[in-house]
């Protein structure tokens, strides 16, 4: 288990990527004001104090959330939905299962299924390495793949020849590829129209793409005490956009489409419908201990007695370049 400084972040100046991120035009990285810094592994419980330190030179305002998703998918209004719907109730979203805004369209398809839950390898069009994915959905009317967890350039690359090959024997052609996030989902209010995610793509402390494995959620690979959290020296993040970017022969640099999330669960009707969102946001107000708090410069202030339970995240947001520092413990517990 972990014992001292578990997360430290400073606002807009910590560093963090993803695998898409173009190292030319990103050389040292992305920065954000806001980040879910620390999040608690299974199996665990952690306690611990939070320590925000200001000295930018003006006064700082600070948000501090725990909570167990880390992005707040606002679905637009029934009326705005394809095809139209009477209300939210219409969708179907469980927790735990896989959620996706990526997906290609395949042609020259030869008719074979591509499965839920299986690989599909993807070749051709000089691609190097390992390029894989798993599906999520299958939407045989519109060839759309939907998927998770790529591995390798392939969802960003535009070349004649790709091949999208499943597992399961499923095969075609990739024509267009938009490439957005994935991750599983926490909860769905049908009353506000909010699914809430937490990002697979996220690296922190853990990785959360390892949600059911507990042996190797932890980025520093050390079990036992004396455990570090390494989650400064590499942060991921991908967040959940209202947007994705196509991927085709009219847009080899990539453009900004809207974004829709596949729903895998049937809601009654025989229906997979593919919601469309209205915005995203990363925390909610009502998971808030810190909201728009003020800490003037050259000042400190500590949050005490906090205490998160498996899979919540620590979540801050800083209007100026405030320091975070989360220093605590982690205890084991047992889940049934």
């Amino acid at each position: 288990m972990a014992n001292g400084v578990l997360a430290s972040f400073q606002s807009a100046t910590t560093k963090y990527s993803h695998q898409f991120v173009d190292q030319t035009a990103n050389p040292n990285g992305l920065v954000r004001a806001d980040f879910p810094i620390y999040t608690c592994p299974g199996a665990t419980i952690t306690s611990g104090s939070l320590r925000i330190m200001n000295t930018t030179g003006s006064t700082a305002t600070v948000d501090v959330a725990i909570q167990d998703y880390t992005c707040q998918l606002q679905l637009a209004v029934p009326g705005s939905q394809s095809p139209v719907v009477s209300n939210w109730s219409a969708f179907t979203f469980q927790p735990n299962q896989d959620v996706t805004s990526s997906y290609v369209i395949v042609g020259s398809h030869n008719g074979t299924a591509y499965v839920p839950g299986e690989t599909i390898t993807v070749s051709g069009g000089g691609l190097a390495g390992t390029n894989t994915g798993v599906v999520v959905a299958w939407d045989a009317a519109n060839l759309k793949v939907w998927y998770k967890d790529p591995v390798g350039d392939w969802p960003i690359t535009v070349a004649a020849g790709i091949t999208i090959a499943g597992a399961g024997g499923g095969s075609g052609t990739m024509t267009d590829s938009a490439v957005g996030t994935w991750g599983r989902c926490v909860a769905y209010d049908r009353l506000q129209g909010q699914l809430l995610v937490q990002n697979s793509t996220l690296t922190n402390n853990v990785f959360s793409s390892k949600y059911t494995d507990l042996s190797s959620q932890r980025v520093s690979g050390i079990g036992g005490a004396g455990q570090l959290s390494n989650q400064a020296r590499n942060l991921t993040w991908m967040p959940s956009l209202s947007t994705v970017t196509l991927y085709n022969n009219a847009n080899q640099s990539g453009t900004a489409i809207t974004a829709e999330w596949k729903q895998t669960l049937d809601n009654g009707s025989g229906a997979y419908p593919e919601v469309i969102l209205s915005g995203v946001t990363y925390s909610n107000d009502q998971n808030k201990i810190l909201k728009s708090y003020p800490i003037p410069n050259n000042s400190e202030v500590s949050l005490t007695g906090l205490v998160l339970e498996q899979w919540q995240n620590l979540y801050v947001n800083a209007s100026a370049g405030a320091t975070f520092n989360f220093i605590g413990f982690e205890e084991t517990t047992t889940i049934s």
